[in-house]
């Protein structure tokens, strides 16, 4: 049995983490049909089937053909040790893609993507505002930030917290400050009372005897534009309102307890070793949005 070269270790590696054929090509920067047509040839020069397919379409490999990626990720580690040693580092290439909830994205992560990009010029960012999940296993995405605590992918995917960001309560300036404290609340539909945000609005309009508008919110970004274009009270994350000059905060009782959301970042655990997400996470770690 013989492959012809490093080429071939990295496919059979980027299919051991993506666990698909699109997968496998968008870390190598190639495409699907690539893929294939290399994994066929090295069957036909080994002599031996090196992947499978599920069901679901899934693609795995043998079990020689994962003995093959287990080597060829220790190669890899070593190549990279050797680049340390000699001073040289090989610009870093291809797509992050990175989802969260379309507030994290637009008012967290967008001041801070010209470092990175500076940082690393042959890297391209994608940024996926989804309010829903994507799914890290089946490779929608590879890095998620999610607010509160993780819920998917169960030990396939790794979480860690990387911040908290507190709310309190915020209204649009105007040029005469009467009456602010009597503004309606910004409440969400029946169908986000999930969002922490949503039961605490409620209880803060209850408590200090509000009535709420007539706009019903689904996520933070559209809460945010509300409040400014309407004259209402809404529950905003501290850290982004208190920036903007055209909103006032509103003074709230001192037994509320501190209201405060924690966010993670999720990756797929096969995907460690991969250099570019690997940056992009040591990079989200590190930026100190939440200051």
């Amino acid at each position: 049995m013989q492959l012809s070269n490093w080429d071939d270790y990295r496919i059979l590696l980027a299919l051991a983490r993506a666990k698909s054929l699109s997968g496998a090509a968008s870390l190598l920067g190639l495409n699907a049909t690539t893929i294939s047509r290399r994994i066929k040839a090295m069957e036909s020069r080994v002599g031996s089937t090196l992947i499978t397919r599920d069901k679901q379409g899934s693609t795995f490999l043998t079990q020689l053909g994962q003995a093959i990626a287990d080597h060829a990720e220790n190669m890899e580690q070593h190549a990279h040790a050797a680049d340390a040693l000699i001073g040289h580092e090989t610009p870093l290439s291809g797509t992050v893609r990175v989802t969260a909830v379309p507030f994290l994205l637009n008012r967290l992560l967008m001041p801070w993507l010209a470092e990175f990009s500076a940082e690393h010029p042959g890297l391209n960012v994608s940024l996926i505002p989804d309010s829903k999940n994507l799914s890290l296993s089946r490779r929608e995405a590879d890095i998620a930030l999610r607010f509160g605590d993780p819920e998917e992918g169960g030990d396939a995917v790794l979480a860690q917290k990387i911040g908290s960001v507190v709310f309190s309560v915020f209204t649009a300036k105007t040029k005469t400050q009467l009456a602010y404290e009597e503004r309606p609340w910004l409440g969400y539909d029946p169908i986000a009372t999930h969002l922490p945000q949503a039961k605490w609005t409620q209880d803060l309009a209850q408590q200090n005897g509000g009535v709420y508008s007539n706009l019903l919110m689904h996520d933070l970004e559209t809460a945010f534009e509300a409040a400014l274009a309407t004259r209402t009270r809404a529950l905003l994350p501290v850290l982004i309102a208190r920036q903007d000059s055209r909103m006032i905060e509103l003074p709230l009782p001192s037994e509320i307890p501190t209201m405060k959301r924690d966010v993670w970042l999720l990756r797929n655990k096969d995907m460690r070793g991969v250099e570019r997400v690997d940056a992009a996470i040591a990079w989200l770690t590190n930026a100190n949005m939440f200051q």
